[in-house]
């Protein structure tokens, strides 16, 4: 799929401050996903580079492009969508907490599956 953003810089200029991305909390978020092997399994979901990727869970972080943010709202839904939203927004909390019961209950089925095995 190709995807144009246009410019990042003329989309983002002059934007309020409270539309910067909170990088403490995207960092978060990818380390949480991915505790071990940060920087390479993001790079590997949101087809960039790994340097990229170390550039935003630094010391110093740059924001990510608006482009690598729809990527990241594309490949891991609302949970990242309400990280990168500066205030809470109901459906997307919503959204959030569905797409958490829906993986949960999938591991769920996973272990159930597995047990299964062992008793065969």
């Amino acid at each position: 799929m190709t995807m144009s953003c246009g410019n990042d810089t003329q989309i983002l200029r002059n934007r309020p401050q409270e539309w910067s991305v909170n990088m403490t909390r995207l960092a978060r978020f990818f380390r949480h996903r991915y505790p071990t092997g940060t920087a390479s399994a993001v790079a590997s979901d949101l087809n960039v580079s790994v340097r990229t990727v170390e550039g935003w869970l630094g010391s110093n972080p740059s924001a990510p492009r608006a482009s690598h943010l729809i990527t990241g709202i594309l490949s891991y839904g609302p949970e990242f969508l309400a990280v990168l939203l500066p205030e809470k927004v109901d459906w997307v909390s919503e959204a959030a907490r569905n797409a958490q019961r829906e993986k949960l209950r999938e591991e769920i089925a996973e272990l159930t599956r597995m047990e299964r095995q062992l008793d065969h």
